[in-house]
C-alpha cells in the first residue's frame, strides 16, 4: 500500500485554500489543482510497504507526537519548485511553525531510518502544494500572483496516510492518527 506521514489541514483552512485556488485558477493554466480535502504537509513519504511494516511505522508515529505538543502553524504566500520560471509544483508557504515542523520531521527521519527507510535526499522545506504541472506542459507563470493571505492553525497530530492513485487524483484514506501533547501537559 502507498503511504505517507502527514500534518492534517483543519476544514476551515482547507475551504480557504479552495477559494485561493479559485481566484488563481485562470491565471496559470495547465496546472493540475489539488483538491481542497486532500491538502496537507507531508512529513514523509513511504511509498508502497508491506503491511507487516505498518505496526513500527505506527510505532514511530507514537513515539514521536507523544514528544511533541501541539503547536500554532502559519500560511502565507505562494511559491514555485523549482523556480518561477520552470514550475514542476506551486504551493503555499510555511509562516510560524516551520521550526517545529522541521524538529518534528527530523525525528521522525530519524526513528524511520532505524527500522530501514532510506533517508530524504532533499532538504525538507515546509509547504502545502496546491497544484502540479501537468506532464510535459511548459508552464508560463505571470508576473504578478496574488498572495495567499495569512491564515494559521492548530498542529494537533500526526497521521499516517494511505494514497490511492486514480486517473481523476489520489485518495487519501487516514490509517493512523497519534495527538501531540496539549501545552498544558507540558506544565
Amino acid at each position: 500500500m502507498r503511504t505517507f506521514i502527514a500534518v492534517e489541514i483543519p476544514k476551515e483552512i482547507q475551504e480557504k485554500a479552495g477559494r485561493y485556488i479559485e481566484t488563481i485558477r485562470d491565471v496559470i493554466p495547465e496546472i493540475k489543482w489539488v483538491s481542497p480535502d486532500n491538502l496537507h504537509f507531508t512529513i514523509k513519504f513511504l511509498g508502497e510497504i508491506k503491511n507487516s511494516d505498518f505496526r513500527n511505522i505506527k510505532e514511530c508515529v507514537e513515539q514521536t507526537a507523544s514528544e511533541y505538543a501541539s503547536f500554532s502553524m502559519g500560511l502565507s504566500g505562494i511559491g514555485f519548485f523549482p523556480s518561477q520560471e520552470r514550475p514542476k509544483v506551486i504551493w503555499i508557504g510555511a509562516d510560524g511553525g516551520e521550526d517545529s515542523l522541521l524538529d518534528l520531521f527530523h525525528d521522525m527521519e530519524h526513528r524511520l531510518e532505524a527500522i530501514g527507510f532510506d533517508r530524504e535526499s532533499k532538504t525538507f522545506f515546509p509547504h502545502l502544494t496546491i497544484g502540479r504541472a501537468k506532464r510535459f506542459k511548459r508552464i508560463q507563470i505571470p508576473g504578478v500572483i496574488p498572495d495567499f493571505e495569512p491564515a494559521t492553525f492548530a498542529v494537533r497530530s500526526i497521521a499516517i496516510m494511505k494514497s490511492t492513485l486514480t486517473p481523476d487524483g489520489p485518495i487519501y484514506e487516514k490509517l493512523y492518527e497519534k495527538h501531540l501533547k496539549s501545552a498544558e501537559a507540558l506544565d
